[in-house]
């Protein structure tokens, strides 16, 4: 569940630590190290804890959070009790959420902590459900707190904090495009929507000459290993939209901010593409 409807403006961040190639404990280091910052800043963490299952699976846990003390009207919205932690709790609280190096996040660290609010008075700066990969979003946090963050997470593999939703977009005929953290979406006037993860692009080359992007993807017939697997892929590629080989800003200025999003996304999540800039490559490719 969301944080309450009256205490809840639209995130302007998102922290994302790309799993399917970060180390096991790298999007704990990151939420921990996010939240050290936060306390540092002066704000209160509040907690939803499953003390039963704390209790099961990491006790010391339950005794290190449960003796917290206990919040009536937390900022987020759930049927668990719920602590807060000042900044003067910061190590009892870190050392408590905190894995090994390396290790992967246990049950009681998934689902014993259902919830994670660092508070500001009475509205939060950063919200956390860490059962749910996406839900990991701030709301408008002071430059020095964004700056702590980002510096504080430097060393966490694969793991950024990124404007939430888009990087950029722009408007072609009658498609949106978009482009975040995870994805180029394609969205029609009529509501169609196609999406391409990042980890499936192979190579993009920025074309200031043309003010175009080119980008480079794997077909399905790239993985066959079989005559009868490119037969499949044939026949997939006919079933779904090829993803878009061009992508044309209407002007530089968004030709550049696309173009440092592809290079902020390939460096700090650890996409396999390269960004590189070329002029007139465009034109070579269509030929």
């Amino acid at each position: 569940m969301q944080p309450s409807a009256t205490r809840s403006p639209t995130p302007s961040h998102q922290l994302v630590t790309n799993r399917d190639v970060a180390p096991d404990d790298a999007w704990v280091r990151a939420e921990n190290a996010t939240l050290g910052a936060c306390l540092d800043a002066g704000l209160d963490v509040e907690l939803a804890l499953d003390l039963g299952l704390l209790r099961a699976h990491a006790p010391a846990v339950a005794d290190a959070l449960g003796g917290l003390a206990s919040v009536d009207e937390p900022v987020f919205q759930t049927g668990r009790p719920v602590v807060r932690a000042t900044p003067d709790d910061r190590n009892r609280v870190l050392n408590a959420l905190g894995i090994g190096r390396g290790e992967r996040p246990s049950l009681w660290r998934v689902r014993g902590i259902d919830r994670i609010a660092a508070v500001d008075g009475g509205a939060w700066r950063y919200y956390s459900v860490p059962n749910k990969e996406t839900v990991r979003v701030l709301d408008d946090p002071s430059p020095d707190l964004k700056a702590a963050i980002r510096s504080t997470i430097a060393d966490v593999p694969c793991t950024g904090l990124f404007p939430y939703g888009t990087l950029a977009t722009w408007t072609v005929a009658d498609i949106s495009v978009e482009l975040t953290a995870e994805e180029l979406w394609l969205v029609r006037a009529d509501g169609e929507t196609q999406w391409y993860p990042h980890d499936t692009l192979q190579g993009v080359v920025v074309d200031p000459a043309a003010c175009e992007l080119v980008l480079t993807w794997p077909t399905r017939r790239d993985g066959a290993s079989s005559s009868l697997g490119r037969v499949v892929g044939r026949l997939l590629d006919r079933r779904k939209e090829s993803p878009p080989r061009f992508l044309h800003p209407p002007d530089d200025a968004v030709l550049e901010a696309a173009a440092t999003a592809y290079e902020l996304v390939a460096d700090r999540l650890c996409q396999d593409f390269e960004v590189r800039r070329q002029a007139g490559v465009a034109a070579s490719v269509r030929r």
